[in-house]
């Protein structure tokens, strides 16, 4: 990420700018997925380290240009400066992400090239619906989150099986439920943030369409809650409360539930995949138990 930003960038200011932001990367958790789906499918060259790269620096300017849209996540070094110069940092980061795939030297590249391409697409028309907030069913908010956080991870998995030679559709598809699991895990977590707007701007997640059925008169009040102009911990006293409050009007086992069937279709799907049984559970041990810990017993 370091060489593609000093190599290309020529602007001092730029480039030290776009730097700053890459000591805010945590475990580069997107790197991992595109490097262990290369590893799984047979590829052994070193330019996946490139591509993981790439795709670390698509997905850094994706966060940044989520938080610029949505205005949160204010604590992040890009929301502290003028707006616009963060936002053309971020489009200047989206655009060295193709150029480091470019520069592969494998032939395969303008196909990868292409899967970048379609879905960063997807990832932005999910964005778009979560932005005009007219989610409607719990359908309509699984296939936004299919797409904004589904997408991002199967850009990163299926380039990394795409550079070792294989396609195989169910990378794609298992990748989506693993975002959908991902993001039930994230905005379960937002209602608890206070540098996230979902709850002020009433943003139609799983919790908020399950709240609005009203099933108890624990759900009614969380809505209230919800439309007093207060931090909702702080409405409901603090982080705890809140939480045993959201279990007494069932939100939690319901996300539990709509997460642990995303996990469980793509626990079947990596499972057929064309590779040994070693590399299916050493896939299903990266993926799976690192986002639900309670599957090491399964």
């Amino acid at each position: 990420m370091i060489n593609t930003i000093t190599s290309c960038v020529n602007n001092t200011e730029l480039k030290n700018l776009l730097l700053s932001f890459l000591t805010n990367k945590e475990g580069l958790p997107f790197a991992q997925l595109t490097l262990i789906h290369y590893q799984s499918f047979g590829g052994n060259d070193e330019e996946i380290t490139q591509l993981a790269a790439a795709v670390e620096l698509l997905v850094l300017a994706f966060d940044m240009l989520d938080d610029l849209e949505d205005l949160d996540n204010v604590d992040e070094p890009w929301m502290k400066i003028e707006h616009p110069i963060a936002l053309n940092a971020a489009t200047t980061l989206y655009t060295l992400s193709k150029l480091a795939v470019l520069s592969l030297q494998s032939s395969l590249k303008y196909q990868i090239l292409e899967a970048f391409i379609k879905f960063s697409i997807q990832a932005m028309e999910g964005q778009h619906v979560d932005l005009k907030n007219s989610i409607l069913t719990e359908e309509d908010c699984l296939e936004v989150m299919k797409k904004k956080s589904g997408s991002l991870i199967a850009l990163a998995s299926v380039s990394g099986m795409l550079l070792a030679g294989t396609n195989s559709p169910a990378v794609e598809e298992y990748s989506y439920q693993l975002g959908i699991a991902a993001q039930i895990d994230n905005d379960f977590r937002d209602l608890f943030n206070p540098l996230k707007n979902d709850v002020s701007s009433q943003k139609k997640s799983l919790a908020y369409l399950y709240l609005q059925k009203k099933y108890n008169d624990h759900a009614i009040e969380i809505l209230e809650g919800f439309t007093s102009g207060m931090p909702i911990t702080g409405y409901f006293g603090s982080p705890l409360k809140l939480k045993q409050k959201l279990i007494d009007a069932g939100v939690a086992q319901y996300l539990n539930v709509m997460k642990q069937i995303a996990i469980n279709k793509a626990t079947r799907m990596i499972r057929q995949l064309p590779i040994d049984n070693n590399q299916s559970e050493r896939l299903i041990a990266h993926l799976i138990i690192k986002l639900n810990p309670e599957n090491k017993e399964r």
